[in-house]
């Protein structure tokens, strides 16, 4: 089985539901050492470094666990770490920065089993069947296709969207069958897969 840790956006921000949401980062794992892979595909990369050093920081401070947390810049970086991580994190971002590297996750769906998988917005909506993104003005008529690890199309963001009967329409008319899931700001849904 697989544990999905599905964050709704701005994790970043300062809160008890943010200080809970990085305590997951290690609280599924059966082990008292814990490996985590980072990625910040869905952000520009000179940002790369600052978020992951941010990100690190908040892990071990949710934790007692020994975590050794590592940032994953390729997708081959990725396939050779995946099989002795235990968590991995994708934080949010933009869909045109994320879009190239999903292509090519098709081995995500048999690698991630048994393992954590952790996703902030962008992050969500790659492990989500479709999603729209929220607050969009560009592209707001347009429906995503993720990879399809979690049974959901997803919204996240959702307690700040105004269109909101919008995009569930959208949602609805691309996959009528699939339920949707909408995720605050701030909050996450776990989900055992």
């Amino acid at each position: 089985m697989t544990t999905y840790i599905l964050h709704g956006g701005r994790y970043k921000v300062e809160s008890p539901d943010n200080e809970y949401f990085f305590k997951q980062f290690t609280e599924h794992v059966p082990k008292d050492n814990v490996k985590i892979l980072m990625c910040y595909w869905a952000r520009p990369k000179e940002n790369w470094a600052l978020l992951f050093e941010r990100d690190k920081a908040r892990v071990a401070k949710q934790t007692s666990k020994t975590v050794d947390v590592q940032k994953v810049d390729t997708v081959e970086a990725l396939r050779i770490g995946l099989p002795d991580a235990d968590v991995l994190f994708v934080s949010g971002g933009e869909e045109e920065l994320l879009r190239p590297y999903m292509s090519q996750l098709g081995f995500l769906q048999e690698m991630i089993r048994g393992k954590v998988f952790i996703g902030s917005s962008m992050g969500t909506f790659l492990a989500s069947k479709n999603y729209a993104l929220s607050l969009s003005t560009q592209n707001e008529n347009t429906v995503y296709e993720g990879l399809g690890l979690i049974p959901y199309n997803t919204l996240c963001h959702w307690d700040i969207e105004i269109n909101k009967e919008k995009k569930i329409a959208l949602l609805k008319d691309k996959d009528p069958h699939t339920p949707i899931l909408c995720i605050d700001e701030g909050k996450f849904e776990r989900l055992v897969a």
